[in-house]
């Protein structure tokens, strides 16, 4: 058993790093990952199992990271900014009890890992304490925040950041832009699926309306968690910070204990979409976040369009809930405030795609509650 508490603190950057034999590495990351010797680690505060942690940072490129050396679990435990554990690259086979990296390296750290959690039937896969560096095994089924890796390049990597090419006709807001591009989803949204048929008749139940509630604090709970990172690294001067601070606020009202529920399979995706997000500038951060907004909003003054079919009781949830949706234009304003500001440093194709995706996120939040027995045969 190894426990690792390094006091020494490593400079962390994206560029060329002076290596331990006192030489110029001429290597280079991609914007917001960290060099470090060869390769190249990036911290992703997103929910997700191992297995799709995996797939995830495949899609950027990588893997899972590894660890050989008590230097790099320093350097991979100060790039995963947060106290929560943290998926890295190490999974055990199940037949012998055999420890593998999945980026094929060799496995030499067993005597490492220690605190065994029950592996379960997912198997076993190794989580980290960014705080103290502790290596245990956990079951992989479990969502957790990870870390990717992937080789340095010799090669000059181009800036993202770049000021993009004017996308859209001067004077028309890019918000404006975003939605009208998903409109067509949000009105597919608002026929499928059970939840909102209910509330549209009157008929919606205690239970379904119960379940949607608990559907979105889980939800709101993970988002809340992924926030509270990406905001810490945030400098105190940038603009955008303070929607964001009060963006997590209002999401701070749902209950912490929450958090160690599991949440539905159908919270999966919209959970992991924040991978092709978090490493973006911040005000795409918005974008993603304003999707949940606009479609709340959007189905609330539909449904105050249609009249109810019964007067029971169960309207209450009804009203309840399209009050609550309403309040969402304060948000929807405030984003598009901000958004309207920095569209002329963003990329509207980028733009489009992130809002699009997520508004597909809330169509996987509301085709997953099943609220009718009808629904159920289906």
């Amino acid at each position: 058993m190894m426990v690792c508490v390094l006091p020494v603190v490593l400079l962390i950057t994206s560029s060329a790093l002076v290596s331990s034999l006192g030489t110029v590495s001429l290597l280079s990351c991609h914007p917001r990952w960290f060099l470090f010797g060869r390769r190249c680690l990036s911290f992703y505060p997103v929910w997700s199992s191992w297995s799709d942690a995996n797939f995830l940072c495949s899609q950027s490129g990588g893997d899972l990271v590894s660890i050989h050396t008590p230097e790099d679990l320093q350097f991979v435990a100060q790039v995963a900014n947060t106290s929560a554990h943290v998926w890295l690259g190490g999974y055990q086979e199940q037949q012998n009890g055999s420890w593998f990296w999945t980026d094929d390296t060799p496995f030499r750290i067993s005597s490492w890992i220690s605190g065994a959690k029950t592996a379960g039937a997912a198997g076993a896969c190794m989580e980290m304490t960014p705080n103290d560096g502790k290596l245990q095994s956990a079951p992989c089924d479990e969502l957790k925040f990870y870390i990717c890796s992937m080789n340095a390049s010799s090669a000059v990597i181009e800036s993202t950041e770049e000021t993009p090419e004017p996308g859209i006709v001067p004077g028309v807001d890019l918000f404006d832009v975003l939605w009208s591009k998903s409109d067509a989803l949000a009105e597919e949204i608002l026929h499928s699926y059970s939840f909102i048929r209910e509330l549209r008749s009157g008929r919606v139940t205690e239970q379904c309306y119960s379940s949607f509630m608990q559907q979105e604090a889980l939800y709101l709970t993970r988002v809340r968690s992924t926030l509270e990172v990406l905001i810490r690294n945030l400098e105190e001067t940038d603009d955008i910070r303070p929607l964001l601070l009060d963006t997590l606020k209002l999401y701070s009202s749902t209950n912490q204990s929450l958090l160690a529920s599991p949440p539905p399979q159908g919270l999966y995706y919209p959970l992991q979409l924040y991978h092709f997000v978090v490493l973006e500038e911040p005000v795409y951060w918005l974008v993603a976040l304003s999707a949940r907004s606009c479609l709340r909003y959007f189905l609330a003054q539909k449904l105050l369009r249609k009249p109810l079919m019964s007067r029971s009781m169960t309207n209450s949830f009804y009203q309840k809930w399209s009050k609550d949706s309403m309040k969402e234009v304060t948000w929807i304003n405030r984003y598009k405030k901000v958004i309207k500001e920095n569209q002329d440093h963003m990329d509207v194709f980028k733009a489009i795609n992130i809002f699009r995706e997520h508004m597909m996120a809330q169509k996987a939040f509301y085709k997953a509650l099943v609220c009718s027995s009808e629904e159920g045969k289906q």
